[in-house]
């Protein structure tokens, strides 16, 4: 997933559904060892960090950008309204809670909001194993594939 084009989870190769769930799922893993030692300072609303925890935020941070765009094309928005005592004028704004998973606290948004939305996008990779074989057997789509590279490379 390094600076090839990204499509839409019904636009992919059963490769590439593998390699998000692989790392959905490896990020989920990381979320979880992360807010497991960590813990919450209500009046801060910041996160104290163990050494797991800062290694687990290193890893998420490493791959936090890609994970968001895998989540958004599985067609989902993973965000929430802000606290209204944080916002301007009392009204709470909504956050992108993958964006802002370190910042849930200050939020007062609890960290299984951001993971309902992670084990989301996994179901939908997941519900998409088959489709995305059979696009990968099927000599149309490497066509329309074909077809596609080279309208883009003529509208540059």
């Amino acid at each position: 997933m390094g600076n090839e084009v990204i499509r839409h989870y019904k636009e992919i190769t059963f490769r590439e559904n593998r390699a998000r769930l692989r790392l959905l799922r490896e990020f989920l893993g990381q979320v979880h060892i992360y807010f497991e030692n960590s813990s919450l300072n209500m009046m801060t609303g910041v996160y104290a960090e163990n050494e797991k925890a800062m290694e687990a935020k290193a890893a998420m941070n490493l791959v936090l950008k890609k994970v968001y765009q895998v989540i958004r094309l599985a067609n989902i928005t993973p965000s929430a309204a802000s606290s209204s005592s944080l916002a301007v004028k009392g009204h709470g704004s909504n956050i992108d809670l993958i964006l802002n998973i370190f910042n849930l606290g200050r939020n007062d948004i609890p960290p299984h909001a951001a993971i309902d939305y992670i084990e989301m996008a996994i179901d939908v990779y997941r519900s998409n194993r088959m489709d995305s074989f059979v696009r990968t057997i099927n000599p149309l789509y490497w066509i329309m594939v074909v077809v596609n590279y080279f309208s883009r490379g003529t509208a540059r």
